[in-house]
């Protein structure tokens, strides 16, 4: 037994082959095995212990592998311990258990070979292994040779795959493994994933501190500089970046001249805002919201115009007609010199497209010597565009209504609300409900924006809508309006306006001066009737343009000096005509009768045809006609066939099938106003007897064969006079809108009052009701005709 090799378990630490290790030893058992193996040369065996927690290494569990170990130097402390440098030798393994044997541990080894199954894959994993291993250690900073007696090589792949694993501290248990396995194959494969592992995690943590020490070191600089910001501010005697900002707001809120309760509001403000850090999401949301409450225009206001005459001149110089309209501002003027202190009215200009609503208000606000805004209100359908966002939104703004105060910098601003009547709703909210309290003269003192959350006055803002039609705007909204209509223009006021307005701003937005083109007024006239259809100016002003460039290119490249355009010209500049006159092609025949609508573009003429066919009695309609329309063609034929035999026409016309149609199909129609020109289709075609020619009408119908009136008739009339009519029927209770309609207009129109079908009928195919003696006779004989022996007999149906 004392031949055996004295044995040194090992806690917590494994010694490869050719490792130099320096180790305490205080267990006794290992310190006279550590003398023994001095004194009498007994070789010495390092096993690793796999239990660290048990101190009686007899009992202790040792790893089945262990390494021959030679000690090259030895130090005796003051505790009785020893601190020794040893050295690796060799693998041998363990055969048996530990026993005592002098005082010290000994046990019984047998040597060991190591196993190479393929040596070829081994040496290429050994190379790669010293190349990852030479990256891994220049990258962490390690020594790979400290604690080695002979740098490992890819040629010696069973000390590199040692050394692998000790110098990157693998845990107890692989390298207690990696002690044990015989196969060099494997020691080698588990080194290379151990130490990819470790790079991989190296990375990572290198990632990490590098964003963290470039972080650190951004906030260090930003730290330094604000410190040295702040002593050179304090060096000049000027105040932080908070202190001056809360400084600034605060003379700001004093001069505005804002009401008390918005005052004390926003020096609340402006105290948080001391209190708060530059660098916070706060700082900013209070900041924000100051600058707005500062834009504000509180007391600032431009003085109105006192001469009525300027503004007069004003008004006529942008705009030709529309004196009922000048003169409603020239009122709004007049109460203002008397009572500046007057609330604004609230003004809707309703009319087709391109007559000049917009334009217009920016004529007021020029003839009264206000600022101006405009706000696009088509397609709007969140109410927050209106009343604003809780600030405590992100990206919060105020509303457009304040938004449009802000900008133009005055507490009495003219503000054009365009297209009011396009203002849509959805599952945000209603727009239009929101306007109530905007455009309310009795509310609008106290208007509060979610984002202000304070009152501010709109009560001195003069607000203009427009819109193309009235009835798209909610009812409780039309109330507060003053409607204003704005119909179309005669072809004279097209042509003073182009002479006066388009043609000089086109010429000169076209470069063209000095007299270089010349439009005669035939010329202007004949673009009006055979190149628009329109009841503005736009598609004239296109047109204009359009013979703008053309002459613009013929001074470009022939070199003219000036161009004079003649009507007969026109298809050289413009093409072939788009329009024709209608009633140029139309042959009279009966059923087919000519009506007049009036839609968001102006007037318009529509022809309403009827057909009659074999079938049964029914009626069908065909044309996109809207609800409305449909009745009024129902309550049509019942009138005809409930007085048809006033008229001689006999039930049994009536016993067949109706078709009433109105052309242009893809275009929706609806309303009320064509029910005297369905009638009057239907009577036509069951008397044969057709229109008078060059005749239009207009008006609604009851079952009791009144004419009811309708809306408008200037548009209708322009309409009428594009169209080459010569005589429209009006409802009697439409006269009085005769004044609105121009003299020129009137003196080629002849206007026919009517007030019950009857006098439509007459007028318009000349078919008047019989007398009553007549009339009942001819009842009876439709009834009864004789029969073959002289005996009346009932007769049957048919056509």
């Amino acid at each position: 037994m004392s031949s055996l090799p004295v044995a040194l378990p090992l806690r917590g630490l494994v010694v490869f082959p050719g490792m130099i290790r320096i180790m305490p030893v205080g267990r006794p058992t290992s310190i006279r095995a550590i003398e023994r193996h001095i004194d009498e040369g007994v070789p010495l065996v390092l096993l690793p212990q796999v239990d660290t927690d048990e101190d009686d290494p007899l009992h202790a569990q040792v790893a089945k592998v262990g390494v021959l170990g030679r000690i090259l130097r030895l130090t005796r402390l003051p505790d009785s311990t020893m601190r020794v440098l040893v050295e690796g030798i060799e693998r041998v393994g363990r055969v048996g258990e530990l026993d005592r044997a002098m005082g010290s541990l000994v046990v019984a080894i047998e040597r060991l070979e190591p196993v190479v199954r393929e040596p070829a894959l081994v040496g290429a994993m050994a190379q790669e292994l010293a190349d990852l291993y030479q990256d891994h250690t220049q990258a962490a900073g390690l020594q790979p040779h400290e604690h080695w007696a002979v740098a490992p090589s890819p040629d010696d792949p069973e000390r590199l795959a040692d050394q692998v694993l000790a110098a990157t501290e693998a845990s107890l248990e692989d390298r207690i493994a990696a002690l044990e396995d015989p196969v060099l194959d494997n020691r080698v494969e588990r080194a290379i994933a151990h130490l990819a592992r470790q790079v991989a995690r190296h990375r990572i943590a290198s990632d990490v501190n590098a964003r963290v020490q470039r972080a650190m070191d951004d906030s260090q600089r930003e730290y330094h500089l604000k410190e040295q910001l702040k002593a050179i501010r304090t060096e000049l005697g000027e105040a932080s970046g908070a202190e001056a900002d809360a400084a600034a707001f605060e003379d700001r809120i004093r001069q505005s001249g804002m009401p008390k309760e918005v005052e004390e509001e926003s020096l609340r403000e402006v105290a948080r805002l001391r209190r708060v850090h530059t660098d916070s999401a706060e700082y900013t949301i209070i900041r924000t919201w100051l600058e707005a409450v500062c834009d504000v225009p509180w007391q600032h206001a431009t003085s109105d115009t006192t001469s009525i005459k300027k503004a007069q001149k004003v008004l006529d110089r942008d705009h030709h007609g529309l004196d009922f309209v000048k003169e409603r501002l020239l009122e709004y003027l007049a109460v203002r010199q008397l009572a500046p202190d007057s609330k604004g009215p609230i003004l809707c200009f309703v009319g087709p497209p391109g007559v000049g609503k917009t334009s217009l208000g920016m004529s007021i606000a020029k003839a009264l010597g206000r600022n101006f805004g405009r706000i696009a209100l088509g397609g709007v359908k969140d109410e927050t565009e209106i009343r604003g966002h809780r600030r405590t939104y992100v990206g919060a703004l105020p509303g457009r209504i304040l938004r449009a105060l802000i900008r133009s910098k005055s507490k009495n601003p003219v503000l054009v609300l365009d297209e009011i009547d396009k203002v849509g709703n959805d599952f945000r909210g209603d727009p239009a409900s929101a306007l109530l309290e905007v455009l309310d003269p009795e509310q609008n003192s106290q208007f509060v924006d979610h984002y202000l959350d304070v009152p501010v006055d709109l009560s001195q803002v003069l607000f203009i809508a427009t819109a193309n039609l009235m009835d798209p705007i909610p009812p409780a909204l039309f109330d507060r309006l003053e409607i204003i209509e704005i119909p179309g223009y005669t072809e004279e006021e097209k042509v003073t306006i182009s002479r006066k307005h388009l043609l000089p701003k086109l010429a000169k937005n076209h470069g063209l001066g000095n007299g270089e083109i010349s439009v005669e007024t035939g010329a202007i006239q004949r673009t009006i009737r055979d190149y628009t259809r329109e009841a503005g100016l736009r598609e004239l002003e296109r047109q204009l343009a359009r013979l703008n460039r053309k002459v613009a290119r013929r001074v470009v490249e022939e070199g003219v000096r000036k161009v004079r355009i003649l009507s007969e010209q026109l298809p050289r500049y413009l093409g072939p005509p788009k329009y024709f006159q209608e009633l140029a092609e139309l042959e009279p025949r009966p059923g087919v009768v000519i009506g007049l609508a009036w839609t968001a573009a102006g007037g318009d003429i529509l022809f309403v045809e009827a057909a009659r066919m074999p079938g049964k009695a029914t009626l069908k309609l065909t044309g996109s006609l809207g609800e409305v329309m449909k009745e009024s063609a129902e309550a049509a034929l019942s009138w005809l066939r409930a007085h048809g035999q006033d008229y001689g026409i006999g039930v049994d016309a009536f016993d067949a099938e109706f078709h009433l149609h109105v052309p242009a199909g893809a275009i929706p129609k609806d309303g009320p106003s064509a029910g005297v020109t369905m009638v009057t289709a239907l009577a036509s075609l069951v008397s044969d007897s057709p229109v008078r020619d060059g005749l239009a009408m207009t008006g609604e119908i009851t079952l009791r064969g009144k004419v009811l009136p309708v809306g408008g008739i200037k548009e209708k009339a322009l309409a009428a006079r594009r169209a080459g009519v010569r005589t429209m029927l009006l409802p009697t209770h439409n006269r009085n809108d005769l004044q609105d309609i121009p003299e020129e207009l009137q003196a080629d129109l002849e206007f026919v009052f009517v007030d019950r079908i009857d006098q439509v009928l007459e007028a318009a195919i000349g078919l008047a009701p019989r007398p009553r003696t007549t009339r009942a006779a001819a009842a009876s004989a439709s009834r009864r005709v004789p029969g073959p022996a002289g005996r009346p007999h009932r007769r049957s149906g048919g056509t």
